[in-house]
């Protein structure tokens, strides 16, 4: 306004008003670009660019390890170790509950009791390496009558070969040694569950099943397993390779064991082995 103050701009008009950027030479100062920018149009790229990063950093926080290196981010169960212990705890309570299935189970098979365990709840061996039939002392060799009751069952031949050594519990051999050709697998008598499968310093690879009929089988120094502990194997099922595996082993043979009703049985009086 001529002869007065000027009039003072709304804020608007003047974000709106260009200005133009020049980019001169130093040494000669010709001008070599230009550009022509409002104050409105730079607020805009200015947000534009910062939304843009944050955006960025915030996906690089979500997606990538680094959100676990701030304080108190994220839920403690993504935590590696908090995990490792997590499952530690888990196989313990796991070893703890078939410890109690297979003890009750084996009680039942070696005092001679009605067997009222659920083979499917058998589902695994733990903390009972030293726990196994041969441990009892048996004083009779003679058969019972319960036992008798095994020439009703129908078994599978585990190897076929020739029985190297005889049933002799008065030396404490409480079964059979078989020789077969190298690599010959050995098969489950019957249907049933692996309640052990491992190996020990005197036996070597050792399975143990479980079957109905308050039966259980051993199969002994075995070159390689095929099963593990909890597994359900069916009759000629193979479930090892024949070896010479553990102390007590003098060459490649299968150690096999019938046990009925918690007391040692002959096995060549129910299965044919030639």
């Amino acid at each position: 306004m001529p002869g007065g103050l000027p009039v003072k701009r709304k804020l608007w008009d003047r974000l709106r008003d260009n200005y133009r950027i020049s980019i001169l030479d130093d040494e000669n100062l010709e001008e070599v670009g230009s550009y022509n920018l409002s104050l409105l149009s730079f607020y805009i790229f200015m947000s534009v660019l910062a939304l843009l990063l944050s955006f960025l950093v915030i996906s690089f926080i979500i997606f990538t390890p680094v959100k676990r290196l701030i304080p108190g981010y994220g839920d403690i169960t993504d935590n590696k170790k908090f995990i490792e212990l997590s499952k530690k705890v888990d196989a313990l309570e796991e070893e703890v509950s078939a410890y109690d299935t297979y003890t009750t189970g084996l009680k039942n098979m070696l005092t001679g009791g009605i067997y009222n365990t659920s083979v499917d709840k058998i589902d695994s061996v733990a903390a009972a390496k030293n726990i196994h039939p041969e441990m009892v002392n048996q004083a009779d060799l003679m058969e019972t009558k319960r036992a008798k009751e095994l020439n009703f069952l129908k078994f599978a031949t585990p190897v076929i070969g020739k029985i190297s050594a005889k049933f002799q519990p008065s030396i404490q051999h409480y079964g059979i040694d078989i020789l077969a050709g190298k690599d010959s697998p050995i098969k489950s008598i019957m249907d049933g569950i692996v309640v052990s499968a491992e190996q020990s310093i005197a036996t070597g690879n050792s399975v143990y099943i479980q079957h109905t009929k308050n039966v259980v089988s051993v199969y002994k120094h075995n070159s390689i397993l095929l099963v593990k502990t909890g597994d359900i194997v069916k009759t000629g099922q193979a479930i090892a390779i024949i070896g010479n595996s553990g102390e007590m082993s003098t060459g490649p043979h299968l150690h096999f064991e019938m046990w009925y009703d918690g007391k040692y049985v002959n096995p060549e009086n129910y299965i044919t082995f030639n």
